[in-house]
């Protein structure tokens, strides 16, 4: 009986978001773009999170990563909206999303060019809209150009505040606001 008596309280427990996913804060209905498509599980996560009335879209640097992110989309069963950079324009609409999570957990935003970096996150404090946050999402493991400074590209850009969350469990979350009656950032 007792056996019987935990197996059903354990099919009602909610299994715990991944720490990158919770770390976000992305909640039901709300819409956000991922830059980048390494980890799995954060896009997986977050796409599960917005569900049916929210939007999941993903800008991906190459084929892989289009097909990675096709991939999560087909195992959650969420329609993911995916589209390859071409040159240094994010592929959306201004004021378009609530939410950008940049995936660096593999180091490859980190490795891009710096101009071409500054234009990336120009483009996407352009598709958050007005009170809308970015955050990136850092793998601690992974190796970091000279220099590279996440808080300071994100200023650079027009966010404002910027933080660093937490550096926890591998990863590290620095968050940026794109401030009510804050303009878009004309492109560089």
């Amino acid at each position: 009986m007792m056996f019987l008596l935990r197996m059903l309280m354990r099919s009602r427990a909610r299994a715990m978001d991944p720490l990158q996913v919770s770390m976000t804060g992305v909640r039901m209905g709300e819409r956000f773009l991922q830059i980048g498509c390494h980890d799995r599980a954060l896009l997986s996560g977050l796409a599960a999170k917005v569900g049916l009335s929210g939007t999941a879209a993903v800008a991906a640097f190459d084929e892989a990563e289009a097909k990675r992110a096709g991939g999560v989309g087909a195992k959650v069963g969420a329609l993911i909206d995916t589209h390859r950079i071409e040159g240094r324009a994010l592929p959306f609409d201004s004021n378009q999303f609530d939410m950008v999570v940049v995936d660096d957990t593999n180091g490859r935003f980190a490795a891009i060019a710096d101009d071409v970096r500054a234009d990336y996150l120009r483009e996407a404090r352009r598709a958050v809209r007005q009170g809308g946050r970015i955050e990136i999402i850092e793998g601690i493991e992974s190796t970091r150009r000279q220099g590279y400074d996440a808080l300071r590209d994100l200023e650079a850009a027009g966010f404002k505040p910027v933080r660093m969350l937490a550096e926890r469990d591998g990863f590290r979350f620095i968050e940026g606001l794109r401030a009510h009656g804050a303009p878009e950032a004309a492109a560089g």
